[in-house]
């Protein structure tokens, strides 16, 4: 490898007037800029995932260059909007996605159960081993809800007497981990709903995997669903269970188990008034970890 494909270099732009972007962009680009990238102020009121950003008349500008820009670079800049300022750093370039795989280790999930990536080998037996490769979709199963999720699930499963005549739904499957706990604890029929196209993806390599070709991911929106459930498991954002509330409880059979595990625990009081106040479910349980609620509820 070259000393030149070792590093790059960040030149951080500061107090870019936001009238000035669209120039100040495509000057860098002409200029030889590999990437810009930009934070940008916003507040987010109902976290349903729909964030308004917030109106800043100058804003802070990443730019990326394999090589250090000339000077040229910079009166050209200074001659779009004096105000700007600037700082350059040399980085050493890394493959970040073999550094964020040094840190995902094998875990306990629930019960005997492990999450075990993909590239490790496995510390128990493969009954008792949920392998994965997360690639870029939600879910690695360290998360405080997916924990709570998994608690839920292996907690009932573990009870029923004949847990392959049960069906489980899993709305919002991510990598699959909680559908494919269902599966390894005997559920019969299991399914897994995702909207992100990647994700259904990754879901379906990680059951295949797992040798557990029974589980299915179909391309359907939970509205799209016409069956039903006796347990819904839903590990997702309060805001987004408030809102798809009628279509959960349209695919839950009466006496069925509802699991809710993205309350954000500030949100509790408004996820309780939007969702289960006089909604005639049943409280089983309620737990609490960092700063998330999770809820088992039956109809």
């Amino acid at each position: 490898m070259s000393e030149k494909s070792k590093s790059y270099f960040r030149v951080r732009l500061f107090y870019v007037p936001t009238a000035k972007d669209d120039e100040v962009t495509q000057f860098c680009m002409q200029n030889g800029a590999t990437g810009l990238s930009e934070a940008l102020a916003y507040s987010q009121s109902n976290l349903t995932y729909e964030a308004d950003i917030i109106p800043k008349r100058a804003h802070d500008l990443d730019v990326y260059f394999e090589e250090t820009p000339p000077s040229s670079f910079f009166t050209g800049l200074t001659a779009l909007a004096s105000q700007i300022q600037w700082e350059v750093k040399e980085e050493e370039h890394k493959d970040w996605l073999s550094e964020w795989k040094k840190g995902f280790v094998p875990f306990q999930l629930a019960g005997p159960y492990w999450i075990v990536p993909s590239w490790i080998e496995s510390p128990v037996a493969a009954e008792l081993a949920i392998t994965i490769d997360p690639g870029m979709a939600f879910g690695t199963g360290t998360h405080a809800t997916t924990k709570m999720a998994s608690y839920f699930v292996h907690k009932l499963c573990s009870k029923l007497e004949n847990p392959s005549s049960t069906s489980l739904i899993d709305v919002g499957t991510g990598t699959g981990i909680l559908a494919m706990l269902a599966k390894k604890l005997g559920v019969g029929h299991v399914i897994g709903i995702e909207i992100d196209p990647e994700a259904r993806r990754v879901s379906r390599e990680n059951i295949k995997l797992n040798n557990l070709p029974s589980i299915e991911v179909p391309d359907l929106l939970l509205e799209e669903v016409h069956e039903t459930f006796d347990i819904i498991v839903a590990n997702i954002i309060d805001g987004v269970l408030i809102q798809i509330k009628n279509d959960l409880l349209k695919v839950l059979n009466p006496g069925g188990q509802l699991f809710l595990t993205g309350i954000l625990l500030e949100r509790e009081e408004t996820f309780f008034k939007g969702f289960l106040e006089n909604s005639g479910l049943k409280i089983i349980r309620r737990i609490e970890e960092d700063e998330w609620v999770g809820y088992w509820v039956q109809a």
